[in-house]
Parts: C-alpha cells; structure tokens; sequence
C-alpha cells in the first residue's frame, strides 16, 4: 500500500481532534448511496414496467397485422405472401369489428374479435390467457354461439360460464337515415385474461365463422395475424410482407402501433435518470466541502509532508484517493441497497397499481446488469470530478507557510 492511500485512509476514519472529518465522509458517503440506490431501484422499476407491458402486448396482438386497403381481404390461401419470409413462424385470418354487448340492463361498447381456435393458438397467447372455461369450446356447433369476454368486462356485465349476452351490430341500410341493429345471443363459454385493463375490459372473441355471419362478412376477413420469430426485429420482415402484398393492403408491426407507448416508457426513464442523478451530485457537493474542510484541518500535516519530500502530486492523491474511496464506499453500498429494493418490491408486490391507469396491478421490476452497470459509473464519474478541485487545492498549498502555522 502507497503511503498516500494510506494516509487517505486514515483521514477518512477521521479522528476524536477532528470532528468534521469523520462525520461529514460519513453524511458524503451516505449521501451517494442514497442518490446510487434510488437509481438502480427507479431504473429497475421502469424497465419492468416496459417488459411487463411488451409482453403482456405480444400475448394479445399479433407481430404483425396484415390489413385490406378498403379494409378487408378475400378469404383464402395468403400464404404466398411469406414463402420467401422465413422469419414468418404462423399465421391466422381474424375479424375484427366493433359493437354492443348487452347483459339485463347493462350494455358496454366491445371490440369483437373473430379467431380460428387452431391458428390463432400459433400467433397469439391468447389461448394461454383464459382462466374460466375451455378454449376448443370456441369450436362448438350445437346451440347458442359461444364467446370469451375480457375479464373485466365479464365483471361489469356480471356475468359467468353459461349466461346468455346480446351482441348488437349494425346492418345494411334501410333507406337513407336509418341503420336497423341486428341482435345476436352468444353463451359466455370462457374469461380471458390478458393482463391489459384496455383488453380485459372491452375484447370479446368469437369464432372466425360466427363472425363472418355476423358482421355480413361471408368469404372476407379484416386481416391476417402474423407471428415472426423475434418480434423485437421485426422492420425488415415487415418492409418483405408489404412488397409482397403490394397495394392489396398495408401491414403494421406491434411495434408501430404502439410507438407512442414504448416512446414515452422510454423518454421517462431517460428523464428518471437524469433527475435521480442530481441526488448523486448533491451528494458530490458533499464530498466537496468535506476534502476542502480536511484540506483546512490538515494543513500543518500537508507542510511537513511537502517538507520531508512530498510532491505536489503526491499530495494531490492523498486527497483524490480520499475522494475516491468515499465514491466506492457509496456506489457499492448504494448498488448494493437498490438491488435489496429492488428484490423486495419483486418479491412481495406490496405496491398496488390502478390497472386502468398504469396497464398493470403490482408494480413489476426487472434488473437489467447494464443499467446498474451504468448507474456504478455515472456515481463514480461524477465523484471522481468532484474530488479534483479540492485535491488540486491541497496540493498548491507552501510548504513554508504550512509549517509557520505549527
């Protein structure tokens, strides 16, 4: 060990005769962990609730959406549009129009998805997500048409396996103003839950036939579904789909259509981290004022030091270790604290979240090694700049007018 890290040493215990010394590294050594832990537990917090909603998203919507330019295409065989897209892994035919779900004197505006039970197993998780019922029962050919509703909407409508709702749409004109709505009895046969408060509470799916018949839709469909092997990369594979349907349509990615989502996930985790990292600043300012009280306290120390042979960088490193050292001490115990926040609120979930504001009910934390990584580096950086000043102060000091203070 270099004889100026030890001496950083000992001036960071500090010492009876110096008060300041010791309780003021320690007020600068707390305060870094502080700002660190806030960091590492934010970052995490934000970062689960991204991934929480990506894939709570991507259990219930396709990768991609092939869509009808006059907002619905033929029924048929639309494989050829991924012969030469191998990342294209399924995909199913759906419908998709809005309408009136309609229980005793309780009515709730939904959007009708009509699926085929088979293939939409193989875009979507949707079939993973039923909690009450059976979903081959969507297959069903005797009696009443079965539905899956949301599981918020089946609370409000009050509803359970077996009950009977009315789905009202609209029909074909009669006469200039007047559209009649057309009535259909469906039997809720299984509750969804996506873990979106958007979908739980207004999605009602429906066979890919029945909803053919109901919406006047006979040999058309709105769209394809389409899973892709990694729907995080999915620009390219969408720009090969779109050449290949030409202007039969347009295809849209998960990602496109929730852009301004993840857009803002990501802007506020950027300004998250910029504000928490004023804490960690502050507390620099402390590590500030403590080198130069110690520079003040030290300074006959700093005379005889420079006296028996002490070079200016020397005296520079006492302090610039010292610095440092309070830096490591608080960024590791800083890391350590988050990362015991940030497993307690994962643990126990004893945060509730209003689902219809925040898409989630418990606040979800996800640790990513990079952005703990990143905040260990941004708290030493800054530390680091911190303790140039006061070191550099220190080790301008004359040895001779040092001394004459004995």
């Amino acid at each position: 060990m270099s004889f100026e890290l030890s001496i950083a040493l000992r001036y960071l215990k500090g010492s009876r005769q110096t008060f300041g010394g010791g309780v003021t590294s320690a007020i600068a050594v707390g305060g870094v962990m502080v700002g660190v832990a806030a960091l590492v537990a934010t970052l995490a917090v934000m970062t689960g609730f991204r991934e929480d909603i990506r894939n709570k998203i991507l259990g219930a919507q396709p990768h991609l959406m092939v869509m009808g330019a006059q907002g619905y295409l033929p029924a048929g065989d639309w494989s050829y549009l991924f012969d030469e897209v191998p990342e294209v892994t399924a995909w199913a035919p759906f419908v998709m129009e809005q309408a009136i779900v309609k229980r005793g004197s309780v009515t709730q505006g939904v959007v009708v998805k009509g699926v085929s039970p088979e293939k939409e197993s193989l875009v979507t998780d949707l079939h993973q997500r039923v909690i009450h019922g059976e979903w081959e029962s969507l297959k069903a050919e005797e009696g009443e048409p079965p539905v899956f509703l949301g599981k918020e909407l089946a609370k409000k409508l009050r509803v359970g396996l077996g009950d009977e709702v009315l789905i009202t749409v609209p029909t074909a004109s009669l006469g200039s103003f007047m559209n009649m709505p057309a009535l259909f009895s469906f039997s809720v046969a299984g509750v969804l839950e996506t873990g979106l408060y958007d979908y739980d509470s207004s999605l009602a799916v429906i066979s890919l036939e029945t909803a053919q018949t109901v919406f006047q839709m006979k040999k058309r469909m709105t769209g394809l579904g389409v899973r892709v092997q990694d729907p995080d990369d999915v620009i390219g594979t969408t720009f090969r789909v779109q050449r290949n349907l030409g202007s039969s349509g347009r295809v849209r990615s998960w990602l496109s259509m929730n852009r301004n989502l993840f857009s803002a996930l990501k802007l506020e985790k950027v300004v998250m981290f910029l504000i928490l990292t004023l804490i960690t600043i502050v507390a620099a300012f402390t590590i500030v004022s403590n080198l130069i009280l110690v520079t003040a306290q030290k300074v006959r120390e700093i005379g005889i030091l420079k006296a028996m042979g002490a070079t200016p960088w020397s005296i520079q490193r006492i302090f610039l270790y010292k610095g440092l050292l309070m830096g490591i001490l608080g960024t590791g115990a800083g890391v350590v604290l988050g990362l015991v926040i940030s497993f307690m609120l994962k643990q126990y979930q004893f945060i509730q979240l209003p689902a219809d504001v925040y898409y989630v009910e418990t606040l979800p934390v996800k640790i990513v090694g990079t952005d703990v990584a990143l905040v260990a580096v941004a708290a030493f950086v800054i530390v680091l700049l911190a303790a140039l000043y006061p070191s550099r102060l220190a080790s301008k000091l004359d040895a001779l007018d040092a001394i004459r203070q004995l």
